[in-house]
This record gives C-alpha cells, sequence and structure tokens, in this order.
C-alpha cells in the first residue's frame, strides 16, 4: 500500500515539473519581445492581447500590465480596402436577385463584410420601395420599373466614407388567374362608381369571354362562439404564465448554484495566461463538447450567446454587460461589472476581485443548499406523519383485539 502511494505521488511530481517546464518553454518561444524592447502588435482583426512586462533598473524591478492594441490601417490601407469593398458590395446585396438592374426580390444588406473593418450603415432614397433592412416592395410599380438609390456608409473608428447604388425594381408578374381577378376588381370598382345616384349596381357578367356568376357570402353567427374563445384565451394565457414563471424560477435556481463554479473556473483559465474573451471562448466550448451527455445550462447558453457577438463584432464591454442584463442576477451583473472594468485596469486586480467573489459565492451556495434541505424536510414532513399513523394503528390494533378478547 505505501508504494503504491509513493508511487501515485512520485507520477503526480512527474506530471508536474514536466507541465511546468513545458509552460515555460511554450511561453519562450511565444514570447511577444523582440530584443528585450519591442513588442509586436497584432494584425488589425485578430484583436487586442494584454502581457506583463518585467521593468528593471539597477536599484528597482517591478511588472507591469500591458495591453498590446492590435495594429491600425494606413490610409492607403483603408482606401484600399474601401475600394474593394464598394467592388464586392453589388454581389453580396443582390441575394437571389440577377444583379442590381434586375431586382424582384428583397435584398441583402449587411452591417459587416468578412475580411474588412467597415461598420456599414445603410440608408435608402426611396424607404416605402426599399426599407434600411433590404425589404422590397413592388406593389404598383410601373411597366418600366422604378430605380431607388441606396447609400452605404462606411464607418472606421472616426473616418466615413460613402458608397452609392443604383437598384432597378422591376413591376410584379402576375399569373393568368391573379391577372383575370386584379382586372376583375379594377371592373367591379368602375362599375360602383358608374352607378353611384342609383339604386341597383349592375356586376359584369363577362370578362376576357369568361362568364361570371355572383353569390352573396353569408357569415354565420359566431357571437355563441366567444365565450368558450375568451376562456380558452384566459386559460391558456394563464398557463403560459405559469409555465414562464416556473421556468424563470428554474433559471434562476440554476443560475446561483452554478455561479460559484463558473466564477472559479473563470478565474482559474485567466490565473493561467487566458484573456477574458478567450475564456468565454474556451468553456463554451467545453461546454458544447459535454452537452451531450449532461443536462444543459442556462449560464452555458448566455455563454453562447456571448460568444455569438464576439464572432459579429460587437465591443467586450457591451458583451459583458448584455451577458449580465440576459442573466437578471444580481450576481451576474456585478461579474459584468468587474469583466467590463478590468478592460482598463489589467488582470492583476481582477483576479484579486474574482477571488473574493468567488468565496463570497461559494458561502452564498452553501447557504441555498442549506436552505433546500430544509425545504425537502419541509416536505418530506407529511408523509413521515403519514407513516407514524399507520405505524401506531399496526402497533395498537392487535393490543385492542386482546384487550376486548379478556
Amino acid at each position: 500500500m505505501k508504494r503504491k502511494k509513493l508511487s501515485y505521488v512520485l507520477l503526480v511530481w512527474v506530471i508536474g515539473i514536466v507541465s511546468a517546464v513545458s509552460l515555460y518553454l511554450c511561453s519562450r518561444i511565444k514570447g511577444t519581445s523582440v530584443e528585450g524592447a519591442q513588442v509586436i502588435r497584432n494584425e488589425w482583426g485578430v484583436g487586442d492581447y494584454e502581457i506583463t512586462l518585467l521593468a528593471k533598473t539597477r536599484e528597482w524591478s517591478r511588472e507591469i500590465p500591458f495591453l498590446v492594441k492590435e495594429r491600425k490601417l494606413t490610409r492607403e490601407e483603408r482606401e484600399e480596402l474601401a475600394d474593394r469593398l464598394q467592388a464586392e458590395l453589388p454581389e453580396l446585396m443582390k441575394r437571389e436577385n440577377q444583379d442590381l438592374e434586375h431586382v424582384t426580390g428583397d435584398l441583402n444588406l449587411p452591417s459587416y463584410v468578412t475580411g474588412y473593418p467597415f461598420h456599414l450603415i445603410w440608408s435608402s432614397a426611396d424607404n416605402e420601395r426599399i426599407t434600411d433592412t433590404g425589404k422590397v416592395n413592388r406593389e404598383e410599380l410601373s411597366e418600366e420599373g422604378e430605380q431607388v438609390l441606396l447609400t452605404a456608409l462606411a464607418v472606421y473608428e472616426k473616418e466615413q466614407v460613402s458608397f452609392t447604388y443604383e437598384v432597378t425594381l422591376l413591376p410584379e408578374i402576375l399569373n393568368e388567374e391573379n391577372a383575370f381577378f386584379k382586372l376583375l376588381d379594377e371592373e367591379l370598382q368602375a362599375a360602383g362608381n358608374r352607378s353611384e345616384a342609383d339604386s341597383i349596381i349592375s356586376l359584369p357578367q363577362y370578362l376576357n369571354g369568361e362568364e361570371i356568376q355572383w353569390e352573396e357570402v353569408r357569415r354565420g353567427n359566431v357571437l355563441w362562439l366567444l365565450l368558450p374563445v375568451i376562456l380558452g384565451s384566459v386559460l391558456v394565457c394563464r398557463g403560459m404564465d405559469y409555465e414562464l414563471k416556473k421556468s424563470c424560477e428554474k433559471k434562476t435556481k440554476q443560475l446561483l448554484m452554478d455561479y460559484s463554479g463558473f466564477v472559479s473556473k473563470f478565474r482559474l483559465y485567466l490565473a493561467a495566461g487566458l484573456t477574458v474573451k478567450s475564456t468565454f471562448l474556451k468553456m463554451t466550448a467545453d461546454y458544447a463538447r459535454e452537452v451531450e451527455w449532461k443536462k444543459k445550462h442556462y449560464l452555458y447558453e448566455e455563454m453562447k450567446i456571448a460568444c455569438f457577438q464576439f464572432e459579429n463584432g460587437m465591443m467586450e464591454e457591451q458583451v459583458y454587460q448584455e451577458f449580465g442584463i440576459r442573466c437578471g442576477e444580481m450576481h451576474y451583473r456585478r461579474f459584468s461589472f468587474l469583466l467590463s472594468v478590468h478592460l482598463k485596469q489589467g488582470n492583476n486586480q481582477l483576479l484579486m476581485l474574482l477571488e473574493r467573489e468567488a468565496e463570497s459565492a461559494l458561502e452564498e451556495r452553501r447557504n441555498l443548499a442549506k436552505k433546500a434541505g430544509e425545504e425537502a424536510g419541509t416536505k418530506l414532513l407529511f408523509p413521515m406523519m403519514l407513516m407514524l399513523v399507520v405505524v401506531m394503528f399496526l402497533v395498537l390494533l392487535p393490543a385492542y383485539f386482546n384487550f376486548n378478547s379478556v
């Protein structure tokens, strides 16, 4: 037994030493310092990253956290990318249409285009025909069609450049049936206008060689259906409200139970050298692998939404704030506030705050577990009393019969 214990201890030490050496070598290989006085920026679109620099003088030395922002584009690069984007946008805008000169369906007006740093803001010269989202209205178009100007404002930091495109909307092409009834509707309206002073309106009996028979559509009395409809609506609304309430209570309880483990795991990844954004992505990826055999957790579903927002180019501070708002609990709002502050103060201060938050969350989870145990005990009180009555009945029944027999 002692040998087995010693072998396990040695195995743990070997794994720890090998891991430490590997981590040290990787940090040396992947270091960003060049000749001790230069730091390499990430290219645009890759994102910022944080490092800790050790500043030394003859008498002092201190570690200083430093945020290395990604490289900004030069004016020539911005102009080149803007020209390329202007040339590629018509192909992206047309969606299923032939081109912008033959538009018969909705358009695609993206806010971001992969490979470009610009945020696109669209405006239409005629919102009734083409909305800012690309919805197209072709009702009552003339046979020649109609031209509408679309403007895309490309924004990069404080600079703006606009692209203008001329879109030609083609009229709707009606099939034979729709064309017939459209013409019939026009004839019917004309008949009503011609005989406004007459007491009788003559309806058209022939149109394009087709005989038309007219009948009045009479609606049945459906007032007797109002009562069950109203009652059913009330019951459905109450049932949905009850289900929503239960779902919210379940979500709140699960979020509170998961909070301490979430903060501890988050802090562990940060202490290992990951950034906050990388930690979000890492924990969400771990959850995606485990979701096949584990019950889903609301917390990690919200983290997946945050990761999608990262992919769509949303600012980190806004992502963290919306994450706390979606979770709804005060703990997560405080956590999102700490992450927002971290963007300005660095990881060291954040690790200290998260350590305190993890300790507080663990204590609160113990209290929740204690409270859950007390609630479970209260729910078991009635069955236990019922069992006590049954046991007393079984004990006293033979004594009662023996007393009567004497």
